[in-house]
């Protein structure tokens, strides 16, 4: 039976998983450790590693309308009118990165505003600039560049960037 992706309503993912296991469904939901702050204190919990989707294993022709209905399940990712069936190989990519504890390096990198960086991938490579911020939750960096005599944002993933040290001290 294929695996398909299934996506649902935010923050339903262990709903969606819990009902479909009732129902009798293989489910899978990637899982990554996330900090949690509550006042000064810091915890860890679990949230889903694709936010709003889950993996489930079934005969689409079969099982499609006894699982569209569950609450919180939003529609199976399709293309046009067919199912986009997951492969195993790339599911087991995503348990072998569970199993490793690769997950914790998925962390977002937090940028400090003024920090000087270079652009190391993508059609910007070798650009230098500024960070200016760091967007939602630090998943993406604003950084100011220098383009024809004239400061230019671009929003990018903090993996494309580089920290340049400080010149004269700074």
């Amino acid at each position: 039976m294929p695996w398909y992706a299934i996506q649902t309503k935010p923050n339903k993912e262990r709903a969606v998983q819990a009902s479909l296991d009732q129902a009798g469904f293989e489910v899978y939901c990637p899982q990554l450790r996330r900090p949690l702050r509550r006042g000064d204190r810091r915890s860890w919990r679990d949230a889903a590693l694709f936010p709003g989707y889950l993996f489930a294993r079934f005969e689409f022709d079969l099982d499609y309308s006894r699982l569209r209905w569950q609450p919180g399940l939003v529609r199976v990712v399709m293309s046009g009118a067919t199912p986009l069936a997951v492969s195993e190989a790339m599911l087991a990519s995503v348990r072998q990165i569970e199993k490793e504890g690769i997950r914790q390096l998925l962390r977002p990198v937090r940028w400090k505003p003024g920090s000087r960086v270079r652009v190391v991938q993508g059609p910007f490579a070798g650009f230098e600039g500024r960070v200016s911020m760091t967007l939602r939750g630090g998943d993406r960096v604003r950084i100011l560049l220098e383009l024809f005599r004239r400061q230019a944002a671009l929003e990018c993933d903090p993996g494309l960037l580089q920290p340049l040290a400080s010149v004269g001290g700074r």
